[in-house]
């Protein structure tokens, strides 16, 4: 039975269940450098228009390298002002992490691999690879911000403060991404290492191939869903005049059916039964959430190793954008919790 308490909303109760709010206001853990929480909404409008930007100077890049006769430096500059937009802000963070000795952010993954594909002359490759990682970070910015100031002003109506207190899941996938990224890392380097130096495969080859299972191995999306899953459940508890303070308690009551951080001012069995329903579906979509995307990798990374073509290093990335847009639109389902 989970733990409940009635209240009247006080400062006092406003005071005696405030909790630290301090986690995830800026950046996720996934080690990517980007602004999932709070401080998304603070540049969200900047962020908007260097995306636009970046896609507009890309699109001209394109046409003028694929369409045109042009001298080479037009399209270049094109490419090269267009990764600059978006891409700036992430080699920065890569380098950042590399001083602070985090090897195998994801900034660093993504910069790695551009850059590299600039190296073997796939200018518009890797162009396309930072421009679709910036859509996919703004996207999954913007579903986790939205999600949480809907919490924040439900529970303002209530007299609560809010908690982050992250679930076991999300500790979990947080270490888990901490372990994959270098297995990737080191699974990318023996695929463009391996054939050419002992099976005569073709270097140009099977270093785009490498630099593409680089690209997949970006957690981000694995990472972002999952508190995502339980933001939502939280919101549709607040909805019902049942305050959740953390992702943990909510985690807690459906493994254990006790909680003694769910607040249910007019406690009723029915919004008890409702909290544990939500707190059911918060981890049963988390958990789909992480099947889903590892499942999506694995199936790009080996058509990248065993089909003999290149598969389009922007294809490995709009994999990893297209698992976070579902994994996003699945953790939504939370909100419709009944």
């Amino acid at each position: 039975m989970a733990h409940h308490h009635e209240h009247t909303h006080t400062d006092g109760c406003a005071q005696h269940h405030e909790h630290s709010a301090d986690v995830h206001t800026a950046h996720c853990d996934c080690g990517c450098g980007a602004a999932h929480g709070d401080d998304f909404e603070k540049t969200k409008k900047e962020e908007l228009t260097k995306l636009l930007l970046s896609a507009a100077f890309f699109a001209a890049g394109w046409v003028l390298s694929e369409l045109t006769q042009l001298p080479e430096f037009l399209y270049l500059i094109c490419f090269l002002i267009s990764y600059l937009l978006v891409g700036f802000a992430v080699v920065r963070e890569a380098l950042e992490e590399l001083l602070h000795g985090r090897l195998f952010g994801e900034c660093f993954l993504i910069s790695l691999a551009s850059l590299g594909a600039f190296a073997i002359h796939e200018y518009s490759e890797g162009c396309a690879v930072m421009l679709l990682y910036a859509a996919g970070e703004y996207i999954q910015g913007a579903a986790l911000s939205k999600s949480r100031a809907q919490i924040r002003a439900l529970a303002a109506e209530h007299g609560f403060a809010e908690s982050h207190a992250n679930s076991g899941t999300e500790r979990f996938i947080a270490k888990f991404a901490k372990i994959y990224t270098p297995v990737i890392c080191a699974v990318a380097l023996l695929i463009l290492l391996v054939p050419p130096l002992f099976f005569h495969g073709e270097w140009q080859l099977w270093v785009h191939k490498g630099l593409s299972a680089l690209v997949i191995g970006c957690p981000c999306a694995i990472v972002i869903s999952v508190p995502l899953a339980f933001s939502c459940a939280i919101g549709a508890c607040t909805k019902q005049g049942i305050f959740v303070h953390c992702s943990d308690a909510l985690e807690r009551l459906h493994k254990t059916g006790e909680s003694d951080e769910i607040v249910i001012p007019e406690h009723t069995e029915e919004k008890l039964h409702f909290a544990g329903r939500a707190a059911k579906k918060a981890v049963t979509l988390a958990t789909e959430n992480i099947i889903f995307a590892v499942a999506v990798k694995l199936a790009v990374l080996v058509c990248v190793v065993l089909l003999n073509r290149e598969i389009p290093m922007w294809l490995a990335e709009f994999s990893d954008v297209g698992v976070a847009i579902l994994a996003i639109l699945n953790s939504l389902r939370a909100l419709r919790t009944k």
